[in-house]
C-alpha cells in the first residue's frame, strides 16, 4: 500500500537529508585535495586567457586538440572567477554535483516505481560507490556534470511520455544538448530515451509520431557528428595515445562492465565471474520473465561506456554515468532480499536497516581510503614543482621556468607554476612541441634530472655566444631538418652539464630510427664527453614522427670533473641506429669549461 502524500513528502525530505549527510561524511576529506592532472591545465587556461581567447578555446572546434566540451570550459571559468586559487571551492562544487546526482537518482527511481525504500537505496548506493570516485576527486572531470544532465533528461522524458507535455519534451531535449556539450558519451542518450519509450512506458505510437518525436534529436546528431569528427581527427588521443579501434576494446569493455556489476572494487578473475552471473540473471529476467523495462537501463549503461573503450587504458571513473544503473539494480536486489525475510522475524526492520547501514559504511570507508591514496598520488606528482618553489619562494615578472623530461606532463607543471607564481611566470617543458625561447624572457631557469634522478637547476645566461656551422635550418641526408638550437649556458663548470636544445622537424615519413649524437670535443678533436640516444631519450623515435611536427630534443651532456679548462666545441649529428651510417653533422662553438 502506498504511503499517504504527507508521509511521502516526509520520506522524500528524510531521504534527501540522509543522502546529504552520507555524501559529506564520505567525501569530506576530498575537500582538502589538490588539483591533479588536467585540473592544472584547465586552471591555467581559465586564469591566463582573456574572455575572448577563452571562448574561442572552448567553443571553436577548429582549435580543439583533445575534445569538444564547451560546458566544461564554462564551468571551470566560472569556478576560477569565484574561487581563484582556493582549491577547496572547486572540490566542494564536485561533491555537491555528486550529491545532486544521488538525490536525483533517488527521486527518479521513486517517481518511476513509487517505492520509497528502493529509491532511497539506489541514491544511497550511488552516493557511496567507491569505484569511480576519481570522477569526484578531480575538479576538471566532467563526468558528474554529464551524469546530472543525463538524469535530468530522463526525468523530463519520462514525464513527457506519461503526459505528452511539450514543456517536458523541450526540457529533456535541452538537458541532452547540455550533456552532449559536456562530454561525447551523451551522444548515446537519445537511444536510451527511445528504449524507455519502447519498453518502459506502455503506449502505442505510429511511425509518423515517432519520427516527429525524435526529429530534433536526429538533427542534433547531424549537426554534432561532423563537429566531433573534426575535433577527433586531429586529437592528441588519436595521434599520440592510441585512441583507435583495436582488439583491446573488447577486453576494456569487459573490465568496465565488471566494474559496473561490482562497484566496490575490481578483483579479477572474481569480477569476471560475477559479471557472468549478473549477465545471466538479467538475460533470464528480460527474456523469460519479460521484464522489458530493464532493457533501456542495461543497454543505456553499456552505451554510455562504449565511446570510452577505445582508450588504451581502463579508468573506472568513466563508469560514473553508468553506475546509476548499477545502483538501481542493487537497490532492487536488496529490496528483494528484504521482502524474502519472514514477516514474523524478530527485529525484521532493524535487520534490514542494519544491512543498509553496513553497506553504506563500507562504501564510505572505501571512499575515504581512496581519498587518502589519491591525496598521496597528488602529493608525489607535485615534487618537481615543490622543489622549484622551495628554491624560489618568489620569482621576478617575465620569468621562464623550463623543465626537461618532467615526471608529469609539462602543461600540468605549467598550471602549478601559474597557480603559485601568477601570470608573470611561464612554465614550459620539452613535450610542448615548441621552441623554448630561453632568452625571450627577463629571466629563465632550466631544470633537468641527472643520471641519478636528482633535479638540477641552471640559470640561463642572457646572451648566447656559440654559433653553429653550418647554420640552421640544416637538412640532414635523412628526411630531417634541424630548425635551430639553444644552449642554456655556454660557460659550464667541470662536473656539471651542458644542456643543449635541438629542434628537429621530420620532412616525411620514416621507417628508420635515427640516434642523436652529441660530442664535446677539444682542440685536438678528442671527445671528452659523449651522448648517443634516440630523440627525447628514446621517447620520440623518428619512425613515429608525424611529418611537419616539431620535436624538442634536450640533451644534458655531463662534463667530467677532470675535463681541462678552456674552449671546446659540440659536434651534433644523426646516425642510423641499425647501420650506424651518419646522416650528417654540425658544429657548435665556443663552449667554455671553467672551474
Amino acid at each position: 500500500m502506498n504511503p499517504e502524500p504527507t508521509l511521502r513528502k516526509r520520506n522524500i525530505a528524510l531521504g534527501i537529508v540522509v543522502l546529504t549527510i552520507v555524501v559529506f561524511i564520505a567525501y569530506f576529506s576530498a575537500l582538502s585535495l589538490s588539483f591533479v592532472g588536467d585540473d592544472w591545465i584547465f586552471f591555467e587556461l581559465a586564469g591566463r586567457l582573456n574572455l575572448e581567447e577563452y571562448l574561442v578555446k572552448y567553443f571553436d572546434p577548429r582549435v580543439q586538440t583533445a575534445w569538444y566540451r564547451p560546458v566544461q570550459g564554462v564551468l571551470f571559468r566560472v569556478g576560477y572567477d569565484v574561487f581563484g586559487t582556493n582549491q577547496v571551492g572547486y572540490h566542494l562544487v564536485n561533491v555537491l554535483i555528486h550529491l545532486g546526482n544521488s538525490v536525483l537518482l533517488f527521486l527518479l527511481v521513486g517517481r518511476a516505481l513509487k517505492r520509497w525504500f528502493v529509491a532511497f537505496l539506489a541514491g544511497l548506493l550511488f552516493a557511496t560507490f567507491p569505484i569511480a570516485v576519481e570522477g569526484v576527486f578531480k575538479a576538471g572531470v566532467i563526468d558528474p556534470v554529464t551524469a546530472l544532465f543525463f538524469l535530468i533528461a530522463i526525468w523530463f522524458w519520462l514525464g513527457y511520455l506519461a503526459k505528452g507535455s511539450s514543456r517536458d519534451y523541450w526540457l529533456a531535449f535541452g538537458a541532452f544538448l547540455i550533456a552532449l556539450l559536456s562530454k561525447e558519451i551523451a551522444i548515446t542518450l537519445p537511444v536510451t530515451l527511445f528504449l524507455f519509450d519502447r519498453f518502459a512506458v506502455p503506449n502505442k505510437t505510429s511511425i509518423k509520431q515517432l519520427a516527429q518525436r525524435y526529429m530534433w534529436f536526429v538533427l542534433a546528431w547531424i549537426a554534432y557528428l561532423p563537429l566531433e569528427y573534426l575535433v577527433v581527427s586531429r586529437s592528441v588521443f588519436v595521434h599520440r595515445e592510441g585512441y583507435q579501434p583495436s582488439l583491446r576494446l573488447f577486453s576494456n569493455l569487459i573490465d568496465y562492465l565488471a566494474g559496473l556489476t561490482f562497484p566496490w572494487g575490481f578483483i579479477p578473475p572474481l569480477s569476471y565471474v560475477w559479471l557472468a552471473v549478473v549477465a545471466a540473471i538479467l538475460t533470464y529476467l528480460i527474456l523469460f520473465r519479460k521484464v522489458y523495462a530493464f532493457i533501456p537501463i542495461v543497454v543505456g549503461a553499456i552505451l554510455a561506456v562504449l565511446p570510452i573503450v577505445l582508450f588504451p587504458e581502463v579508468s573506472f571513473r568513466f563508469d560514473y554515468v553508468s553506475l546509476t544503473a548499477s545502483a538501481f539494480f542493487f537497490a532492487l536486489l536488496l529490496d528483494w532480499v528484504a521482502r524474502k525475510l519472514p514477516a514474523a522475524l524478530p527485529f525484521r526492520r532493524a535487520v534490514i536497516l542494519a544491512g543498509v547501514v553496513i553497506i553504506a559504511a563500507i562504501g564510505s570507508a572505501q571512499v575515504t581510503k581512496a581519498t587518502a591514496d589519491f591525496g598521496e598520488f597528488a602529493r608525489v606528482s607535485r615534487v618537481t614543482f615543490r622543489n622549484i618553489r622551495q628554491q624560489h619562494p618568489t620569482l621576478p615578472q617575465d620569468t621562464l621556468v623550463y623543465v626537461v623530461d618532467p615526471p608529469l606532463p609539462g602543461p600540468n607543471l605549467s598550471g602549478m607554476l601559474f597557480w603559485y607564481y601568477g601570470p608573470g611566470v611561464t612554465g614550459l617543458a620539452n613535450d610542448s612541441a615548441r621552441m623554448a625561447g630561453l632568452r625571450e624572457h627577463a629571466a629563465a631557469y632550466v631544470y633537468y634530472f641527472d643520471g641519478d634522478g636528482n633535479q638540477k637547476e641552471i640559470r640561463v645566461e642572457k646572451e648566447m655566444r656559440p654559433r653553429a656551422n653550418p647554420a640552421p635550418p640544416f637538412n640532414f641526408s635523412a628526411p630531417i631538418r634541424l630548425e635551430g638550437f639553444e644552449l642554456a649556458n655556454s660557460t659550464v663548470k667541470r662536473g656539471e652539464s651542458i644542456v643543449l636544445f635541438l629542434y628537429w622537424r621530420g620532412l616525411g615519413r620514416m621507417e628508420t630510427d635515427y640516434v642523436t649524437s652529441v660530442q664535446l670535443l677539444d682542440a685536438r678533436n678528442t671527445a671528452v664527453a659523449t651522448y648517443a640516444k634516440p630523440p627525447r631519450r628514446g621517447n620520440a623515435p623518428t619512425s613515429a614522427w608525424t611529418p611537419g611536427e616539431l620535436i624538442v630534443d634536450v640533451v644534458p651532456l655531463a662534463v667530467p670533473a677532470q675535463t681541462p679548462i678552456g674552449p671546446f666545441r659540440l659536434e651534433v649529428g644523426l646516425y642510423d641506429a641499425g647501420t650506424k651510417q651518419s646522416a650528417g653533422m654540425i658544429s657548435i662553438e665556443p663552449v667554455d669549461i671553467s672551474e
